[in-house]
């Protein structure tokens, strides 16, 4: 015998060697699964060496899919290798190794009287082949990749980052020591990619599959492997063309060392026959031999092959089954009561039901990159063909607008790869609102009997969070005679995608108010430049209808077209569409209705301010009727109806009017701030027109001379306003004009213009104080000011002391608005250092009696507060607060802190709770920036869009100042907007209040 230590073992440990550093980047392309596909790296590519998944979505599809080279590749190294691929590379046979050295001793007890012949898996092979023949694929419940993939993301993984949790949470909270456990489970985080513990419905189920698939392992090695894997019975018959097969010298003594250390049971009780299709090369035989007598080459004695005697009758009848199994699994109740429809909500990207049946392979790995956890397995929803497929389930997770990692995962093409512009216009499902239980809408039909509680009644949640640009959610307003206001929610089916936003966050408990119904096949919406045909222009408005057009204008090239040598004005605002058509009524009257749609709804404004005519109306943000012409400004929005014949009255204007405006997004928009500026004194309401270029003005009669020169330097980075005084009654009107600049020296050198342009055209020129005045020979009066980046100028005056008296109030405005602005001019950097920034949960719950509302602080945030010295009203600040620095103080009852009641330890189990709902390893910062600031005193109004939990939504709240010297303020947010699910506990008895306060105390330095 020579000696064992002597032997060439290298294979053997190459083989293991290999076999770990395979199962190690398969882990390692799960954990990392969704920053990997972030950056675009194909982490599927185990799946995608499936040779049994690529023969299933192949024949399902009926063509070539390029995306499983890497299985053809596979099959092409088992010609030489033999079923290698098992030993070597595959996971769930990796797995299979190491939980059946835990089984050791349970086999050696055993009687082995479990079936072990081998032939099942060529049988079941031929079923799901010929299924596929009937569109049946079942591919996927039997694919040892996509098994090994669906168990390590569906149960394996939460469940190990649950316990890990639970482990560090009890021992984190020893005193002394409990740091060091907190960082060992941060990093353990890391390293598991486990930001938050996902959970998946049916993950018992899962679960108990691969466990029980795994216990085979106690009465054989390998027990899947050997008699049930389909994919193993492909590579087995690949091997019969092998050309290293396991070969025995006669040196063999029949010692059964090799019988009893193969995994496979390949060996024959010899020791010298080896099973055709069996062998995996391992290389444990050649390992374990005493003698040296196993070699792997190209040569292998006839005597010494042992095949698999296959049955005939056997294969005919896993036909026979298939053929008889195939329609009772397309039995699907679910389907027959939709009338055909399948009513499941598919991820983005998502094939044509029935491909899509046909296609996927039930990995598992679109719902494990899902950032929302919302993709979960499918059950019988379905049908049983259905099984395991993934569902987006809204109410426990949305379709992020943002993101696309779903369709960049799928190794067979059931989902198709979208980029995220083509993914945003990609309709899932439709949200349906149930009128009996949505808050709105119950409060609409109580209406009668409501008291002072009829405001509570207003939930625009849906609304807010509807991550659609234009909104798929929009209000229908309500008015009372009581003047009490009931916005009631609708869908705008048109423009819905099905994201489930709305369905998550809806506050109504149990199920949502608004609910999602998936539809098939997925749609495209209209795009943006369509919504206005399709939202705002629809084919009836009441007995209106529409019989030409709606045609759409976009950009300057087509508005040349629509109204040639009249474009520029509209074009000198930020233009970015026009949509026109006209109406019929069946009496004979006609009307015109052009939407405009503008970048801002301060240029919106601006056209409505040079269009309008008549009197307010109280429609939208802003109406003008004149006659039976109507004139309206919503947000982005410029709308003009104006009669074509048939006699058309003002009250079907007007009606027109008020059905367009309802079918717009309900939002308030607020003029441009340089309208602030105007004095309200003798101004003649309705005059003001806002602008930015010279076109506008030179259509506005203000000197007898026609001003060919852009002396006031207008451009596009300028906001103008000039509007009608009339000082006295019957007397002759003058002009006021302002224009703010973007910094004082652009303001200086325009009035250095004006003046030069001035002096050349007047007889006498004066000064009083700052204010300059023009006489011409008429006699007229021109007087202008500069005052830092504002230059206000009054025209046509008749006496020299109205154009004073006009520009002095004015001036008083201006150093009204600037003392407004308490603070002064400087850069602020603001961090805890500079004072205190809270957060206030709230209980609430049949059990919140035995809980604590909680004072929790921010210790780690930075404040960047800019105030211009040029422009106050352009102050703007930006905040970021670390998600991870949140720290709880105390107990707080009825406004009380309560110091004594908490310990240290329930302090940390609610800063761990804390970050099980917003992730901050997920969504690191959260996120302010102000969008604008207005002063009044020491009092700030803020705009702004809050970034939290990786949503972005729109806030406003007031800030207060003691003479510059420091900030406070509060703000309240609610969480579901962002996504966030407040916590709760001992089933929802206990919980936190959706609405949490935000204050802050600093001292500006």
């Amino acid at each position: 015998m020579q000696d064992i230590d002597s032997k060439n073992n290298w294979p053997y440990y190459a083989r293991r060697v290999v076999q770990y550093l395979s199962f190690s980047l398969f882990i390692y392309l799960l954990l990392f699964l969704d920053p990997l596909t972030e950056r675009d790296f194909s982490a599927n590519i185990f799946l995608r060496m499936s040779p049994l998944s690529a023969i299933g979505a192949m024949m399902a599809a009926k063509t070539f899919i390029s995306k499983y080279w890497p299985a053809i590749v596979i099959l092409l190294l088992t010609i030489p290798f033999g079923r290698f691929f098992c030993a070597w590379v595959c996971p769930l046979g990796t797995t299979i190794d190491i939980t059946d050295r835990f089984f050791t001793g349970f086999r050696m007890r055993s009687h082995k009287n479990i079936y072990d012949g081998r032939k099942l898996k060529y049988y079941l092979l031929a079923f799901l082949l010929l299924s596929l023949l009937f569109s049946q694929q079942y591919v996927g419940w039997f694919d040892p990749l996509s098994i090994a993939t669906s168990a390590y993301t569906v149960s394996i993984h939460p469940y190990l980052i649950h316990l890990i949790n639970c482990f560090f949470g009890y021992f984190s909270a020893i005193p002394f020591i409990g740091y060091f456990f907190v960082l060992i489970q941060k990093f353990i985080h890391s390293i598991l990619f486990a930001y938050h513990a996902p959970f998946f419905r049916a993950h018992g189920i899962l679960l108990f599959i691969f466990v029980s698939l795994i216990a085979f392992g106690m009465v054989f090695r390998r027990y899947w492997c050997r008699n049930i894997c389909p994919m193993g019975a492909i590579f087995a018959l690949f091997s019969d063309w092998a050309l290293f097969k396991r070969s025995v010298s006669s040196s063999c003594t029949s010692c059964g060392l090799c019988v009893e250390n193969c995994g496979m049971g390949a060996i024959g009780n010899d020791g010298r026959s080896t099973k055709e299709g069996e062998c995996i090369l391992c290389m444990t035989c050649q390992k374990v031999c005493p003698e040296n007598s196993i070699t792997f080459g190209i040569k292998q004695p006839v005597d010494q092959r042992y095949s698999i005697d296959l049955s005939k009758r056997a294969f005919i009848i896993s036909g026979l089954t298939s053929a008889a199994v195939a329609p009772l699994l397309k039995l699907n109740y679910m389907k027959i009561t939709n009338k055909g429809k399948a009513s499941i909500i598919r991820p983005p990207g998502a094939v044509d039901e029935e491909e899509f049946l046909a296609l996927c392979i039930r990995c598992g790995e679109c719902m494990k990159v899902c950032k929302t956890n919302g993709l979960h397995p499918a059950l019988m929803e379905a049908g049983i063909e259905g099984l395991w497929t993934p569902k987006l389930i809204p109410r426990l997770g949305y379709c992020d607008y943002g993101c696309v990692l779903c369709t960049r995962v799928c190794p067979s093409g059931a989902i198709r790869r979208l980029e995220l512009e083509e993914k945003r216009e990609v309709a899932l499902g439709k949200a349906r609102i149930d009128h009996n239980r949505c808050i709105p809408w119950v409060g609409y039909a109580r209406l009668p009997e409501l008291e002072k509680n009829w405001q509570d009644f207003n939930c625009g949640v849906c609304e807010e969070v509807c991550p659609v640009p234009t909104k798929a959610i929009h209000f229908n307003t309500y008015v009372d005679a009581q003047q009490r206001e009931i916005r009631r929610p609708f869908v705008r089916e048109d423009v819905c995608i099905g994201c489930g936003f709305c369905e998550k966050v809806c506050p109504v408990l149990g199920t949502s108010a608004i609910v999602v119904e998936g539809i098939q096949p997925q749609t495209k919406i209209k795009l943006q430049k369509d919504l206005l045909v399709n939202n705002f222009l629809p084919e009836t408005i009441g007995e209106w209808r529409r019989v030409l057009g709606p045609n759409i204008y976009e950009g300057k090239e087509k508005l040349y077209e629509y109204i040639d040598g009249g474009a520029e004005p509209y074009l000198s605002y930020s233009f970015i569409r026009v949509s026109h058509a006209e109406y019929l009524k069946e009496t004979g009257k006609r009307i015109l209705i052009d939407i405009w749609e503008f970048n801002c709804p301060e240029d919106a404004f601006g056209i409505f301010s040079k269009d309008r005519a008549g009197t307010e109306i109280n429609l939208g943000n802003g109406s003008a009727l004149f006659n039976n012409y109507l004139c309206l400004w919503n947000d982005t929005y410029f709308i003009r109806i104006e009669p074509k014949e048939g006699g058309v009255l003002p009250d079907e204007i007007t009606f027109v009017g008020k059905s367009i405006i309802d079918l717009m997004p309900y939002k308030k928009a607020s003029q441009p701030s340089i309208m602030s500026y105007l004095p309200q004194q003798y101004l003649v309401h309705e005059s003001p027109v806002f602008f930015h270029k010279k076109i506008i003005l030179d259509s506005i009669y203000i000197s007898e001379n026609f001003i060919e020169e852009n002396v006031f330097r207008l451009s596009e980075k300028t906001d103008a306003v000039i509007a009608e005084y009339r000082l006295k009654d019957n007397a002759n009107s003058l002009k006021l004009m302002l224009i703010k600049y973007p910094d004082n020296n652009a303001a200086r050198l325009a009035f250095g213009d004006i003046v030069k342009l001035w002096r050349a055209w007047s007889e006498k020129e004066s000064v009083s104080g700052m204010i300059q005045i023009f006489q011409d020979k008429t006699p007229r009066y021109t007087a202008c000011l500069v005052e830092k980046n504002i230059i206000g100028m009054a025209f046509l005056a008749v006496s020299k002391e109205d154009e004073e008296m006009l520009l002095k109030l004015v001036l008083e405005k201006l150093r009204q608005q600037e003392k407004a602005m308490a603070l002064k001019p400087g850069t602020y950097k603001l961090t805890a250092s500079s004072g205190k920034l809270f957060i206030y949960t709230f209980k609430e719950g049949s059990l919140s009696a035995v809980a604590h509302d909680l004072l929790i602080e921010g210790t780690n945030f930075t404040v960047n507060l800019n105030v211009p010295d040029t422009s106050p009203s352009s102050t703007s600040v930006e905040t970021e607060i670390q998600a991870n620095s949140l720290k709880v103080i105390c107990a707080m009852k009825d406004g009380q802190r309560q110091l004594e009641t908490l310990k240290e330890k329930d302090k940390t189990d609610i800063e761990e709770a804390t970050k099980d709902v917003l992730h901050p390893n997920k969504y690191a910062t959260i996120n302010f920036r102000s969008t604008s600031i207005q002063g009044n005193g020491n009092i700030y109004h803020v705009k702004g869009e809050l970034t939290l939990h990786g949503v972005m939504r729109p806030i406003e709240f007031d800030v207060t100042t003691t003479n510059g010297k420091d900030l406070k303020g509060k703000v309240t947010v609610s969480q579901k907007e962002f996504g966030i699910k407040p916590y709760k506990a001992l089933l929802g008895t206990l919980k936190v209040k959706n609405e949490v306060d935000i204050s802050f105390d600093l001292a500006l330095s």
